[in-house]
């Protein structure tokens, strides 16, 4: 029951004129939804984190005398290019997979994720046979294009199935699916390479997840209370009075979303999020590997131990800011912003420290990598359920939007490592380069959000609101050109001093 006046009971009020008080209720459907959904992720995961170890393996000379297992010649900036390729096609359908997840559903536009990559994955040991390191390229550009509904199709069907006083744990729980498919698909694609059938065997396994994945979500998985055929209808008025989500087909308030401050002060984060993330999710097997001499299965299996951390620090700070709240010891957007800078700065501290160590430090090295990923976990309580809270009926767009700005920063991040270590993944120093840009740029995007983010929900989320003037312009656009352009002109003067 709200009692107090706060940000929570705003969710809890009814446009029609119902009860807006929110009863208990037990375990339900809404709880096999998110087991579902968790699934989905950790599977989809599994299918984009195995390539980080597949491509080593694929070009790894030292099974050259192993005439079983086709080999590549592949370097450095080749490798990059495979691993980037992904976001290519990611960044493109960011924004149409928003639409279509709001226009469809997510249940659906999953199901066809999950199927195209069981195909792709399936087929890429032939594609690399008929045409090397190109037809790679455009199988991992095909599962970058599937993936891209992935964030926004799960914001959605969060948007329809949490009520508000359940949104913060959950939602950590099932964006606890990134971690838990990180540590699945690294020690065990490290584990698959050193097969008889060698790198094959990660892709044939990974096909076979997915597909399993996909028969348990066409039976049990829907795309809103209203859609499943087991939910009890008290679960279901539970749920929707709780959500204040609109029941119909609304047209989506595109020039309120593109002109609200509060959902632009959420990019920053996500870019300094998205990009340092992308950068350990892509090269830290190359990092334990190459920089700090570490062998392929061990460097799979320590490149698997951070995410235990970020599993936790994801978990465990969703449960403690619902606390934090729940008690009124802090209102809903310092809650926000506290974790957010626990996460981002904690991140940079964390980057700091690492840029200054070596390979005779591998076990302190390691425990920073533990370090900083459990930094990333907190972000869950911070920007990525902050979207949730400014607009439940809109919070797939919102995500798919800011994902695909995000995302353009984060194709390139593999392709300018990749500039900046000069094909010499073995070189301490230009490693250190790398963190200090990274810890610079998560600093600065907290400091942003922490000046311009807010959680209060926006007027234009409301179905029955009318047509007003705006008083906030897009300012955060001046803040996402300068921080692109402080990531360039920062890598372009290192690439230069690094000449």
């Amino acid at each position: 029951m709200c009692n107090k006046k706060t940000e929570e009971c705003k969710y809890q009020e009814k446009t029609d004129g119902q009860a807006d008080e929110i009863k208990s209720f037990g375990w339900g459907i809404r709880h096999l939804q998110m087991a579902c959904m968790t699934l989905t992720m950790v599977c989809l995961i599994i299918a984009r984190a195995s390539m980080g170890i597949a491509v080593l393996a694929m070009s790894d000379t030292d099974q050259k005398n192993n005439t079983s297992i086709e080999v590549y010649d592949w370097d450095k900036k080749t490798q990059s290019l495979i691993l980037s390729s992904f976001f290519w096609g990611y960044v493109v359908m960011q924004i149409p997979s928003g639409v279509l997840a709001k226009r469809f559903g997510g249940k659906p536009i999953l199901f066809m994720a999950l199927l195209s990559n069981a195909l792709v994955c399936l087929s890429v040991p032939t594609l690399a046979a008929w045409g090397g390191w190109i037809l790679v390229c455009a199988a991992r550009v095909t599962m970058g294009l599937t993936q891209a509904c992935l964030f926004s199709s799960t914001q959605t069907l969060l948007g329809q199935w949490l009520p508000a006083n359940e949104r913060t744990n959950y939602t950590g729980i099932v964006y606890g699916g990134i971690q838990c498919g990180t540590i699945i698909a690294m020690p065990l694609s490290g584990y698959l390479a050193e097969t008889s059938l060698g790198w094959k065997l990660i892709f044939y396994v990974t096909s076979g997840i997915l597909l399993v994945n996909l028969a348990i979500w066409h039976f049990l998985g829907a795309s809103c209370p209203r859609k499943h055929r087991w939910i009890s209808e008290k679960e279901k008025q539970y749920i929707e009075a709780g959500l204040n989500v609109s029941a119909s087909k609304l047209p989506t308030p595109w020039k309120h979303i593109l002109r609200s401050k509060p959902v632009w002060a959420i990019l920053a984060p996500q870019c300094g999020f998205l990009i340092s993330f992308v950068f350990f999710f892509v090269d830290m097997p190359t990092y334990l590997e190459k920089g700090l001499g570490i062998s392929l299965k061990n460097s799979a299996l320590l490149a698997a131990l951070p995410y235990i951390g970020m599993w936790f620090g994801n978990n465990f700070s969703s449960y403690l800011s619902e606390k934090i709240y729940n008690r009124g010891l802090l209102n809903l957007t310092a809650c926000r912003k506290v974790f957010q800078s626990i996460s981002l700065f904690g991140i940079a501290i964390a980057l700091v420290v690492l840029s200054f160590l070596g390979p005779d430090q591998k076990l302190f090295a390691v425990a920073t990598l533990i370090a900083c990923l459990t930094m990333h976990g907190f972000s869950t309580a911070g920007f990525v359920v902050n979207q949730l809270d400014l607009s439940p009926n809109y919070a797939g767009v919102i995500m798919c939007i800011l994902n695909f700005i995000a995302n353009c920063g984060c194709s390139l991040t593999p392709i300018v490592t990749s500039v900046i270590l000069r094909n010499d993944s073995t070189d301490i120093s230009r490693w250190r380069i790398v963190f200090l840009i990274m810890a610079g740029l998560c600093a600065i995007a907290n400091v942003i959000y922490l000046i311009l983010g807010s959680s209060d929900r926006q007027p234009w989320d409301n179905p029955n609101y009318a047509e007003k003037k705006i008083a906030d312009p897009g300012y955060c656009f001046i803040f996402f050109f300068c921080f692109y352009g402080c990531l360039f002109m920062s890598f372009f003067i290192f690439h230069r001093n690094i000449k």
